[in-house]
């Protein structure tokens, strides 16, 4: 497909011709995706001058409220400077198009530091200075419901799901194939009317970016019919929790740098996972950045509640992913289960590289890989094992982020300093609100 070889290429798209207003898009710290709009006789212009953002707009939480702890005020503007190689059509929001935005000093040139994008783009740079070159994705579940109420009341992977649900992925899978997005698998998750989207793996920036247009599709195409969605990590307590799941792969030119030709690890692999475990519960502080994270990870959920890894084992929060028979070594992925819709894309694939490669160079032991649900040992043999528990509220994984300096070393202070500001603000607010009120207000915000 033209449009997905100029994703991977980082070929400018020409502007759609119907096109009245272009989205330049960034993501905050509560991985909530925002814009400021373009219309198309200034587009020209605003491609390289860009559209002024202030720069405390970065330490807003979901409410609205700015946090000065973050060292951001309402004093001090970014620009917001479009990547023209991810511009694509909004095929349900009539005569709109996208394109995802790095943040610039106001000079529309030197990079801004508290770019979230940037920071994976600096991250990269390390990568590649080491010779390699990431691919990722990301997975995700949300639910849909209409004036009845969930579209179907089947179990896990019921297949008339897709009946009662075959309007909405028709439209779905049309209109990611117009914004130049290849859908691969779609089914019926746990919850009623719940669903699971894959897409292609990508580039690891592409990655990202594509993983705010796929949300951006699921809710335009959801309203368009007139349906309710959300992506919330757990918008019902007594219901199934959504996972937004990353998949991981490295490569030196073309070969595989974590599996073997038989889709076994190899000792950049061990690293890779031990530097994720290792960091995990500061990681989280990205992965799953909202109290209503931590109401999803919990023992039983298939959703991770320790730092553990095995092969094709969905309670580990490092899941070693099957390889495609006859393309072992090219298919063989790490899965980090403990992300969800509140994470930052940019941000959760910047961190797990870093703390990926911070393993590698230390040549970190992962331990055995775990193959028993890891909450059916006892707690003795998981200390045996190096297994613990993950970080049971957001305050914790930012307790670890605060101390952990591989991190703030490959991220930077200012977005660290930003990231913390607004993820206490968050947990702080949580605890004047009933788990319930945390689970509806999650549910609203995504």
């Amino acid at each position: 497909m033209q449009a997905e070889r100029e994703a991977r290429e980082g070929t400018p798209r020409p502007l759609p011709v119907d096109t009245l207003w272009v989205r330049f898009v960034f993501v905050d710290h509560a991985g909530i995706a925002k814009t400021k709009a373009v219309h198309r006789d200034a587009f020209e212009r605003r491609a390289s001058a860009g559209v002024g953002l202030a720069k405390g707009v970065l330490a807003l939480d979901p409410s609205g409220m700015l946090h000065a702890a973050s060292g951001l005020s309402p004093v001090g503007e970014c620009r917001l400077v479009p990547d023209l190689s991810t511009l694509a059509p909004l095929p349900f929001a009539r005569s709109q198009a996208m394109v995802a935005c790095d943040m610039t000093e106001p000079d529309a040139a030197t990079p801004w530091d508290g770019c979230p994008r940037g920071a994976l783009r600096r991250v990269l740079v390390r990568l590649g200075e080491r010779g390699y070159r990431c691919v990722a994705s990301y997975e995700a579940e949300f639910y849909v419901w209409g004036p009845d109420g969930p579209l179907d009341r089947t179990p896990y992977a019921g297949s008339f799901a897709l009946t009662a649900a075959a309007e909405f992925v028709a439209e779905l899978a049309e209109t990611l194939e117009e914004m130049g997005i290849r859908p691969e698998q779609c089914h019926a998750e746990v919850g009623h009317g719940n669903l699971e989207l894959s897409v292609g793996e990508l580039e690891a920036l592409s990655a990202a970016d594509r993983r705010v247009q796929v949300l951006e599709a699921i809710r335009g195409v959801a309203h368009r019919l007139g349906l309710e969605t959300t992506m919330a990590p757990k918008p019902y307590l007594d219901g199934a929790g959504n996972g937004h799941h990353l998949h991981v792969s490295l490569y030196e030119g073309d070969a595989p740098v974590l599996f073997d030709a038989s889709g076994a690890l190899k000792a950049a692999g061990s690293g890779f996972i031990g530097g994720i475990l290792e960091h995990l519960p500061a990681v989280m502080a990205f992965t799953a950045a909202s109290p209503n994270s931590y109401q999803r990870l919990a023992p039983g959920m298939w959703s991770s509640a320790y730092a553990c890894y095995g092969p094709d084992n969905r309670e580990a929060a490092v899941r070693l992913a099957s390889p495609v028979a006859g393309a072992e070594s090219a298919t063989a992925n790490v899965e980090i289960k403990p992300v969800d819709v509140t994470a930052n894309p940019y941000l959760a694939l910047a961190a797990v590289l870093a703390v990926g490669m911070d393993g590698m160079e230390k040549g970190l032991d992962p331990g055995e890989p775990i193959t028993v649900d890891p909450a059916t040992l006892s707690g003795e043999e998981r200390a045996d094992r190096g297994i613990y528990p993950l970080p049971t509220n957001l305050d914790a994984a930012l307790d670890a982020l605060e101390k952990d300096g591989v991190l703030i070393g490959a991220l930077g202070e200012q977005i660290v300093r930003t990231h913390l500001a607004v993820g206490r603000a968050q947990a702080m607010m949580a605890r004047d609100l009933s788990p319930e009120e945390v689970a509806t207000a999650a549910a609203m915000n995504y």
